[in-house]
C-alpha cells in the first residue's frame, strides 16, 4: 500500500478478506514478487493500523534503524 524506495521497504495494510487461504497465497506470491525486486514487505492489519498505530510505526521505524547500521 505504500513503498519508500530509498529503505527499500513496502508497507501492506492488509484488511479481514486476507485472512482468507486464497488471498493468504496471493499476497505470499505478491510478496515473492516485491523481495525479488530488492525490497522488504512489512504487513499490518487494518486492526493494527486503526488500534495501535505507535506500533506499526515503531516497527516501520525499527526496520529502517536496523537498515540504517
Amino acid at each position: 500500500d505504500f513503498v519508500n524506495l530509498e529503505n527499500k521497504l513496502v508497507v501492506e495494510v492488509d484488511g479481514d478478506y486476507h485472512q482468507t487461504t486464497e488471498q493468504q497465497k496471493m499476497d505470499r506470491e505478491r510478496t515473492e514478487n516485491i523481495e525479488f525486486q530488492g525490497l522488504h514487505v512489512i504487513r499490518f492489519t487494518n486492526d493494527e493500523v486503526l488500534g495501535d498505530v505507535h506500533s506499526v510505526l515503531n516497527r516501520i521505524r525499527e526496520f529502517i534503524k536496523l537498515k540504517l547500521l
